[in-house]
């Protein structure tokens, strides 16, 4: 599900402004937890997408915030994703999701400036411990896609970019599947944070892609490779909207 926030989110970053985007991506997040569409509330199993999705927009309002100076309103956020999630972690039963909101835990605390070493750590242990017969099967989940979305978002267009196959590891059979994430993101994900708030920019997500399209051409690059994300057409680049040619 896209809400109109955040739609309206991605449209911000594409404007650079990310003080808009960060109020947008803070409603997105509390739209998902209120759940006044489904009338589910956070701990049940059939909402945990749902509000794993208002965690990760939470946690990119945060960081929208701290890329405009707004460092006390960015760990504001950050602190509502650590508690949002250490509660979730703490309740469901599934051993997996309980590492997974954990995971959460660390990308907040990496966002707002913090060591996030010991939710990273505890993660991978929440792993081992479940030990899953069939890891692939638990990564294809809503939740784990929320779970990748704020690295992979956020490492868009920096030195440190992350594809999804870096997340996890090399045997798909194995619980080294899953404790790969926690162990790459407390190695990566606080450099990506950094490259963020130096460069100033946060890129738009990627969306549907396709390189060399005729019809379009980048105003500030000049290259054709475009972006469709959330309404918008942009260069896969430069996040800027492309023009018709």
């Amino acid at each position: 599900m896209t809400t109109n926030a955040r739609s309206a989110a991605v449209s911000h970053l594409v404007d650079r402004d990310y003080l808009a985007a960060a109020q947008s991506y803070t409603h997105d997040a509390h739209r998902r937890f209120g759940g006044s569409d489904t009338g589910s509330t956070l701990l049940e199993p059939g909402g945990r997408g749902r509000t794993a999705k208002g965690l990760a927009s939470l946690t990119l309002a945060g960081l929208c915030f701290r890329l405009v100076g707004l460092d006390d309103r960015g760990e504001t956020r950050c602190r509502e994703v650590e508690l949002l999630a250490g509660e979730q972690r703490d309740h469901v039963r599934e051993g997996v999701e309980s590492a997974l909101f954990s995971e959460f835990v660390g990308d907040a605390r990496a966002v707002r400036g913090a060591d996030p070493g010991d939710a990273y750590t505890d993660a991978a242990d929440r792993y081992r411990a479940c030990a899953p017969v069939d890891p692939m099967e638990q990564v294809t989940a809503p939740t784990f896609d929320a779970a990748n979305e704020v690295v992979l978002h956020a490492s868009r267009n920096t030195s440190a970019e992350v594809a999804w196959d870096d997340i996890h590891g090399s045997d798909t059979g194995s619980v080294g599947y899953l404790t790969h994430r926690p162990a790459f993101k407390r190695r990566t994900f606080p450099g990506v944070v950094d490259a963020v708030l130096d460069a100033g920019i946060l890129h738009v997500p990627r969306g549907t892609t396709e390189f060399n399209n005729a019809n379009f051409r980048c105003p500030d690059c000049d290259r054709t490779d475009v972006n469709w994300v959330a309404g918008e057409t942009v260069c896969l680049h430069c996040s800027v909207r492309m023009a018709d040619r």
